[in-house]
C-alpha cells in the first residue's frame, strides 16, 4: 500500500482492495508493511536494486527488457551483419541476413533466460539500416537519396521487418537448442 494512503483497506470497499492489489502489483511484489513500523514508509532501494531481489520489469536487468541484454544483442548482430556482409560472393543482403539469423541464434544458445524483445529490436535495426545503406551503396548518391524520399519509408519498414523476423526466429531455434541440449535425458 502506498505511504501517502491514510486509511486501511479493511472499510469494505472492493475498489480498495483492487487499488491495493494493483499497486503490490507496480511496486514488484511489495506486500504490506510490516506491524512493527506501524505503517512507516521504507527507504527507496537504489537504481540498480530491488524491493524483492528480483529484477525489475524494465531497466538496467529488467524482466521484460533489459538495456544489458539489449546491447549485448546490438552489438552481437552488429558484429554478425558486419562479418557476414564480408563474405565473398554472398555478401550483401544474403549475409546481412544470415548475420542477423546467426548472431540472434548465438544469443538464444548462450543467454539463459528470454530475451525476444531485446533481440527482435537489434535485428530489426539492422535489417533498416542494411535495406537503406544498401540503397545508398548503388549508384550515383544523388539518385540513391532521390530514391529513399521517395520510397525510405517502405524500404525501412520492409528491412525492418525482415530483421526483426529472422532475429525472432533465430532467436527461438538457439532456445530451443539450449533447451534440448539442457534437459536430461530420460530412460
Amino acid at each position: 500500500m502506498q505511504p501517502s494512503k491514510e486509511r486501511e483497506a479493511s472499510d469494505g470497499d472492493p475498489m480498495d482492495d483492487l487499488d491495493d492489489l494493483l499497486d503490490d502489483d507496480l511496486a514488484g511484489g511489495e506486500g504490506e508493511p510490516d506491524a512493527e513500523t506501524d505503517g512507516a514508509a521504507t527507504p527507496e532501494p537504489s537504481a540498480g536494486s530491488s524491493r524483492t531481489g528480483e529484477a525489475g520489469r524494465i531497466g538496467i536487468s529488467g524482466r521484460w527488457f533489459s538495456a544489458k541484454a539489449f546491447a549485448l544483442a546490438l552489438v552481437t548482430v552488429a558484429v554478425a551483419v558486419f562479418v557476414g556482409g564480408l563474405i565473398p560472393l554472398i555478401g550483401g543482403t544474403i549475409g546481412t541476413a544470415g548475420g542477423v539469423f546467426l548472431a540472434a541464434f548465438l544469443l538464444g544458445l548462450v543467454v539463459s533466460t528470454r530475451r525476444y524483445v531485446e533481440t527482435g529490436i537489434a535485428g530489426a535495426a539492422a535489417g533498416a539500416t542494411s535495406a537503406v545503406t544498401s540503397v545508398l551503396g548503388v549508384g550515383f548518391l544523388p539518385i540513391g537519396i532521390d530514391y529513399l524520399s521517395q520510397w525510405g519509408l517502405p524500404l525501412v519498414a520492409v528491412g525492418g521487418g525482415a530483421g526483426l523476423a529472422l532475429a525472432l526466429l533465430g532467436h527461438y531455434f538457439g532456445r530451443d537448442l539450449r533447451a534440448g541440449l539442457t534437459e536430461d535425458i530420460g530412460g
